[in-house]
């Protein structure tokens, strides 16, 4: 699972790079989607990536400051 996290955020920054939006998607109709798609019985379906154009650029979060979240020396 961790290079599967790994592809699929590499799929993503390239759509990015590509001027297409993406999202990794983890909760569907695993069933359902292996039969829509046709993916075979001994293959795992675990994650989609839906791509396109994105109808608008949203700007990015405001970033939280990093001592709010990481600790020294103990917790």
């Amino acid at each position: 699972m961790f290079d599967l996290g790994i592809a699929a955020q590499s799929i993503c920054l390239t759509a990015y790079s590509l001027g297409l939006g993406t999202v990794i998607v983890g909760l569907f109709d695993h069933n359902k989607a292996k039969e829509i798609l046709g993916v075979p019985d001994d293959y795992e379906l675990v994650s989609l990536i839906p791509l396109g154009y994105p109808a608008k650029d949203p700007e990015a979060p405001k970033r939280r400051e990093i001592g709010e979240f990481t600790h020294s020396e103990k917790f």
